[in-house]
């Protein structure tokens, strides 16, 4: 009999593993097929191919910038339209990123036959200094092309804007421009933005706006294949992460703002190109924004606000669960109540050494967790090299880290048994869950549901078969589980894009709900057992080892998921020119060695005044790269300020220069056009103040700092590296499993200024 239930408990468990494996990947698989939207999947990767052919960079103000901006309005030309070229210079945000941007924004108007607000649907078109920009943002650049195509002989109720705005690599800029300098700003009621963190994986609608309740209505109704859930945006909007979506969202906007996150290596990097986008993902990404824009062209937009926020979460792509958020806390309190009252109904089952084991299991678990994540780290991401985060074989730690979470279910499960009785280690687990969802109700409502409804039907289940069965909850226990099973795994794999495996020991945390929730329910499978739970434990012990195992012998880099490794010639024109070797990920030693760079990294201070790096230097032949100039036109002082005015100058039309001002240097003001340029309390604060300038062969500025204060500061310019034979040998040795990466292979050149008066050498 208990060799049939050990079986039984053995089988149990693996479907239910594999169960919802199966249910994770279906939740975020890449879509397949086409659905008929009016999307054409197959026109818009043509158009792509075309407008983006040479697939190099083109950041803001670039010659290539030049290129793929003609193309798209030739482009949008032929469809029936007469784009207009808005040309700006788009300054901010000045808490974040000091600076300016010349941009070049695209926009092209469908006339609609209301008076009423317009539908803003916007993609950008610009990329990093290191990539092509095929999926961030080609991708939704076409798409938003495809669009205009579609509706150019469509009879509509809204106007439908079409911007395809520059500078959102260098801070949102083109979306600055347009929002404080279009006069079609005014005409704006709701906002469709397309965007991309990686280059696979499904469409997800991760950004709506305050007062959502209205617009997940009509999202869950329009859209066939959905991707969303209110956790992922309730966490969304606490991160410090900007889009164009941004932008509009501050000035009191609401919409829908899509992006792709799979294959994260290849963002902002060079092979964010034409090979490695997913045309699949480029499917999604069509269906989600044709479906919303279709249904806004002719809503009522004023009809859609709200004052109220939804919960919701997708259903395996197939259907939107969507819900008012109000309802979460009195959900989550009734949950609360009703296992309190369990616990009174179910009050035999807690004697006092009973509870106190149960207490202690419960105690247990996160230690125990936090353990078995400590040692995976090591052979998931420490022995071999520490992984990135967008890992090319992760099945095998994901096996690793899951099991370990099985593992430690069974462990306290079979301390437990013979100790604390089943329900009573049910109930208080549960409560403690139940405790959480209220919390998380009370003050991240939208992030509740993944604890809030395990917690409501385990209770409901609960009280059901207490009235049915009386001293059994089993079939609770197990519904519990299985419930907060579905909804965190998904979570806790999407970790893996803010985690890498050498932090598993915070990753499996995520699972401590799930083993809360199974530790009673392998209490109930090992009833009556002895050695049999202690042998299930060492077979899953086997598995986690054996995993874990072959994690550690995969490779942590491949082609189309790349480390990155930049190139730079590095001159900071007081000592001789050197090559530095950035990497983004673990270092390759083998490349490094090979190259002739030394065995360890030197500290350096970027620029000279920023905090200190690490980096492999060794020297270079001087190419005569020039540097930025800054020249003073005027001086004056007032208040106790001095200040200056002047012009900083590119030495060889680098795609970014700008200044660096050292910590305590005194500065009051940093003003372009009248502008300032950074905040207050940047300006008041100890770290180096910098300020970037994309597009801009020369800027004027005005400085003002405490006039007895001698400022120290730097001008600097990132630009193309200058063509030589060792530039070449350190880039035809680049590893193929490394590719550029965000400012990409460069040229560094910084130069001392004077404010008061000119260059020092």
């Amino acid at each position: 009999m208990a060799n049939l239930k050990l079986a039984g408990a053995v089988i149990v468990v693996v479907l239910a593993t594999a169960a919802l494996a199966y249910l994770w990947q279906s939740q975020l698989r890449a879509p397949d097929g086409a659905i008929d939207t009016g999307f054409s999947e197959e026109h818009a990767y043509a158009t792509l191919s075309k407008i983006w052919a040479e697939q190099k960079p083109h950041s803001a103000g670039s010659p290539q910038n030049a290129i793929v901006r003609d193309r798209i309005v030739e482009e949008l030309t032929s469809y029936g339209y007469q784009p207009d070229i808005q040309r700006a210079v788009a300054c901010g945000p000045a808490e974040r990123n000091p600076g300016c941007t010349a941009v070049e924004n695209i926009i092209a108007v469908h006339k609609g036959t209301g008076t009423g607000k317009a539908v803003l649907t916007t993609a950008h078109y610009d990329s990093v200094p290191a990539g092509p920009g095929v999926s961030d943002d080609g991708a939704g650049a076409v798409v938003v092309m495809e669009l205009a195509r579609y509706f150019v002989d469509k009879q509509t109720k809204n106007d439908i804007i079409f911007l395809i705005s520059d500078g959102e690599e260098t801070g949102l800029r083109g979306a600055i421009a347009f929002a404080q300098k279009h006069p079609l700003m005014a005409r704006v009621g709701i906002v469709v933005n397309v965007e991309a963190r990686g280059a696979s994986g499904p469409s997800m609608m991760f950004e709506t706006g305050v007062g959502n309740s209205k617009l997940m209505d009509l999202f869950a109704s329009a859209v066939a294949r959905p991707s969303a859930n209110s956790v992922t945006y309730e966490i969304y909007r606490l991160l410090p992460n900007d889009t164009d979506f941004s932008v509009y969202r501050k000035l009191g906007l609401r919409g829908f703002n899509f992006a792709y996150s799979n294959s994260a290596s290849l963002y902002h990097s060079a092979r964010d190109n034409l090979e490695f986008i997913s045309r699949q993902s480029l499917q999604h990404h069509g269906e989600h924004a044709f479906a919303v824009t279709k249904a806004l062209a002719d809503a009522d937009l004023g009809a859609l606000k709200s004052d109220s926020d939804a919960s919701y979460f997708d259903v395996f792509d197939e259907a939107m669960v969507v819900w008012p958020s109000a309802l979460n806390l009195p959900l989550a309190v009734f949950a609360l109540i009703a296992i309190v009252a369990l616990i009174v109904v179910h009050r035999a089952a807690f004697s006092l050494g009973g509870t106190i084991w149960a207490v202690g299991g419960f105690l247990l678990v996160p230690v125990l967790l936090f353990g078995v994540g400590w040692l995976l780290s090591f052979p998931l991401g420490i022995w071999p090299g520490v992984h990135p985060i967008d890992h090319p074989f992760p099945w095998p730690g994901r096996v690793a880290t899951l099991s370990g979470g099985l593992l430690v279910a069974l462990v306290v499960a079979a301390i437990l048994r013979g100790r604390a009785e089943m329900r009573a280690v049910l109930l208080i687990n549960w409560l403690v869950l139940a405790a959480l969802s209220a919390v998380i109700a009370y003050g991240v409502t939208g992030a509740a549901f993944p604890f809030l409804l395990p917690s409501v039907a385990f209770a409901v289940v609960a009280w059901i078969e207490t009235f049915v069965r009386r001293k059994s909850l089993s079939i609770s226990a197990w519904i519990g589980f299985l419930k907060i099973a579905f909804f965190l795994i998904v979570f806790a794999m999407a970790l893996e894009l803010v985690l890498s495996f050498s932090l598993t020991q915070y990753k499996i945390l995520v699972l401590m709900p799930i083993v809360l929730a199974l530790v009673p329910v392998f209490m109930a499978c090992l009833e009556e057992m002895s050695a049999p739970a202690w042998v299930l434990s060492g077979v899953t012990a086997a598995v986690v080892a054996g995993a874990a195992a072959i994690a550690s012998q995969t490779p942590a880099y491949a082609v189309n998921h790349p480390r990155g490794l930049n190139v730079i010639y590095y001159d900071d024109k007081a000592a001789k020119p050197r090559w530095l070797i950035n990497f983004i990920g673990a270092p390759d030693e083998a490349y490094l060695k090979a190259q002739g760079f030394p065995a360890q990294d030197e500290a350096f201070d970027p620029l000279g005044l920023l905090r200190t790096d690490h980096g492999r230097f060794k020297p270079a032949t001087d190419q005569q790269v020039p540097g930025p100039s800054f020249s003073t036109t005027d001086v004056s002082s007032a208040n106790g300020l001095t200040t200056v005015r002047g012009v900083l100058r590119s030495g060889r039309g680098g795609f970014v220069t700008g200044i660096v001002f050292a910590p305590n240097s005194g500065i009051r003001s940093v003003r372009y056009d009248g502008q300032q340029l950074v905040a207050e309390e940047k300006l008041q604060g100890s770290d180096p103040i910098r300020t970037s300038f994309w597009g801009l062969a020369e800027v004027p500025l005005e400085i003002s700092f405490v006039a007895d204060k001698k400022p120290k500061a730097v001008a600097f310019e990132l630009s193309p590296l200058p063509d030589s034979d060792e530039e070449r040998a350190l880039i035809a040795g680049r590893p193929e499993d490394a590719a550029p990466a965000y400012r990409g292979d460069c040229a560094t050149v910084f130069t001392t200024i004077d404010l008061a008066g000119s260059n020092s050498p």
